[in-house]
C-alpha cells in the first residue's frame, strides 16, 4: 500500500536550515574580509600580532559554528520528537534534516575554517 501525505514546508525547510546558516556566513565573512582589506584592518594592530581583520574573522567564524550547532541541536530535538533514533531512517524527513544539519556543520568548518590561519589582504 503507497500512502500519500502531504509534507509541511516546515518540515521540508529544516532540510535546508543548516546550509542557509552556512551560506549567510559565508557570504559575511567573505563581504566583510573584503570590506576590511579596503579599509586596511588588517595594519591594525588589536593585541599584539593580533589585527582587528582576524579578530572579526574568527568572530563571524565562530558566530557561524554556534549557529550552526544551534540547527543541529534543533534538527536532532525533532528527530527525537517525531521518533528517530540512531541511525534509522524513520522518519525519513527529520533524519534527513539531522544529516544535512551535519553536513552544513561541516561544510562552514572546513570552507570559513582557514581564517583561522590564512594571510587575510595578500
Amino acid at each position: 500500500m503507497i500512502v500519500s501525505d502531504n509534507v509541511p514546508a516546515s518540515r521540508m525547510m529544516w532540510l535546508l536550515a543548516g546550509f542557509i546558516v552556512w551560506s549567510v556566513a559565508f557570504v559575511a565573512l567573505y563581504s566583510v574580509l573584503s570590506i576590511g582589506c579596503a579599509f586596511g584592518w588588517d595594519d591594525m594592530a588589536l593585541a599584539g600580532a593580533l589585527s582587528v581583520q582576524r579578530t572579526v574573522l574568527v568572530g563571524l567564524l565562530l558566530v557561524s559554528l554556534a549557529a550552526g550547532w544551534w540547527v543541529v541541536r534543533v534538527a536532532a530535538k525533532r528527530r527525537r520528537a517525531a521518533g528517530g533514533t540512531g541511525l534509522h531512517l524513520r522518519p525519513f524527513m527529520e533524519t534527513a534534516a539531522w544529516m544535512a544539519a551535519w553536513a552544513a556543520l561541516g561544510s562552514t568548518l572546513f570552507s570559513l575554517g582557514p581564517v583561522l590561519f590564512l594571510t587575510a589582504c595578500n
